[in-house]
């Protein structure tokens, strides 16, 4: 069911209805219903999945308690588990393990088969052959971020199961994150504020709106350039060239704005999300995109991976086996394909060298302009995603190649026959430095409302006119 369906706007509505009729009590309740039905839309034979592991993790939560009661408490009530015997570090590592197993089962058992073992012994073709299930990624890491919290004493360890079930299930973050903490959003389904009535409605809709646009005028149009191009011969470089820029406002868009839509669903139903984007493409370094990109996931993979291995507090040597370590499972965890490994080794190398060169004598390397840098870093991060698009290391060869061996006949054909395309790209890029929620939220509270609500109803008439009231499936929700 997509944000940007017809089908989800009747859910929503209804969905919405009972959350205003209910008493407080029982919202967490209707959230597990509702969210349930969200997901069993997609295929019914595995809406076990999110129940199933909820249950793996806080049945861990349990027996790490008992294991560990002689913990000591902390002045805010939590369990501080790390203290207790071994078992409680046991008990949560296989937790973990149980977490990760139908993850490992249904993303990565044919590429191990296919990709892996496949060329030493003849293996081809695929031996589950299964969809995978929607959000599993994102439902781990969630989970495992409460196991780690609870267990080392950042989160108190008695919840109420519908509760954890509510986190797990709250269907704006279900699918494609942002992946929530459970300090972020627990004590919010715990203590429910006040009703969102119409009146307080200006900027969750504002959110969501800029969301649907992002998507359907941007992400959804530029993308049908960019599949021609991944799907061709490679041979046209003007074509080439356009799909390489084109995906870079495709993948942002298409996931930025499926965030803003999550971000202002939750407004509407009194819950905050965490910002997840922060205007990416202006970053000045690797690190600095690291900090706006999907910055709940950077936050996890910093802090339940990278700082676990040792971050860079052994020496420059270790640190740089980190972070490879780090991005290269970050990029395996995009996707069961070669090219995600080597999307994330670029990154994890760049992050690299960024970090020995800060760590260097002051002075030794020239502070390099602020546009320059942020347009190598654009370009570093462009260039990779060419890795990220293309669906085997031929596709990406091809199209990385075309530019240089393609044709560039006829150029001007090429410009009036995708127009429309360019000036999207043009227009994204002239516009991205003021994408910012505090922008949006801004206009939605100081606008007289006689200008504010014609604009978002001239935005909504914008976006299902060039969608022609369709939308594509976004592409993280593969993931």
């Amino acid at each position: 069911m997509l944000f940007s369906s017809p089908t989800f706007f009747a859910f929503f509505l209804v969905y919405f209805l009972l959350h205003l009729a209910l008493p407080a009590r029982l919202r967490t309740y209707l959230i597990i219903a509702g969210s349930t039905v969200f997901y069993a839309w997609w295929k019914v034979e595995y809406v076990w999945l999110p129940y199933l592991l909820t249950a793996i993790a806080f049945g861990g939560v349990l027996a790490m308690e008992r294991a560990t009661s002689v913990g000591a408490v902390t002045s805010g009530g939590a369990l501080v588990l790390g203290g207790g015997p071994r078992s409680g570090k046991a008990i949560a590592a296989a937790a973990i393990a149980a977490l990760f197993a139908p993850l490992l089962l249904f993303k990565y058992t044919d590429f191990f088969y296919r990709d892996v073992v496949g060329p030493f012994f003849g293996f081809e073709g695929t031996l589950l052959n299964v969809p995978l299930p929607l959000g599993v990624s994102f439902i781990t890491f969630t989970l495992t971020a409460y196991i780690v919290d609870v267990y080392s004493g950042k989160f108190p360890a008695r919840q109420r199961p519908s509760t954890v079930l509510a986190y797990v299930l709250f269907f704006p973050h279900l699918i494609a994150g942002p992946i929530l903490r459970p300090h972020e959003l627990i004590p919010q389904l715990e203590k429910p504020r006040r009703r969102a009535w119409p009146r307080r409605l200006a900027v969750p809709v504002a959110i969501f709106t800029l969301g649907l646009v992002k998507k359907l005028v941007f992400a959804d149009q530029v993308g049908v350039v960019v599949d021609t191009a991944y799907g061709g011969s490679g041979e046209s470089a003007p074509l080439a060239l356009l799909a390489i820029y084109a995906f870079a406002v495709q993948i942002y868009c298409d996931f930025s704005g499926y965030t803003d839509m999550a971000i202002g669903l939750a407004l509407m139903l009194g819950i905050r999300l965490p910002t997840n984007f922060l205007r990416p493409y202006t970053a000045g370094s690797l690190v600095d995109f690291w900090r706006r990109w999907h910055i709940t996931l950077s936050h996890w993979l910093r802090d339940y991976l990278y700082i676990p291995l040792g971050g860079n507090r052994e020496g420059k040597v270790k640190g740089v086996r980190n972070v490879l370590i780090t991005m290269t499972l970050g990029g395996l965890w995009h996707g069961a394909n070669w090219t995600f490994v080597i999307w994330g080794l670029l990154h994890g190398i760049g992050i690299a060298f960024v970090q020995l060169l800060r760590s260097g004598r002051p002075g030794l390397v020239p502070r390099l302009p602020k546009w320059l840098a942020v347009l190598l870093t654009f370009h570093f991060v462009t260039f990779a995603w060419v890795f990220f698009r293309a669906p085997n290391l031929d596709s990406a060869q091809k199209i990385l190649g075309a530019p240089f061996r393609g044709s560039w006949h006829d150029l001007g054909g090429f410009v009036s026959g995708h127009a429309f395309v360019l000036v999207l790209v043009g227009v994204f890029f002239a516009l991205h430095r003021f994408d910012d929620l505090r922008r949006v939220k801004a206009m939605a509270r100081y606008l007289r409302a006689e200008i504010f609500w014609p604009m978002l109803l001239l935005a909504w008439m914008l976006a299902i006119t060039i969608s022609h009231g369709s939308s594509a499936k976004f592409i993280y929700f593969d993931f």
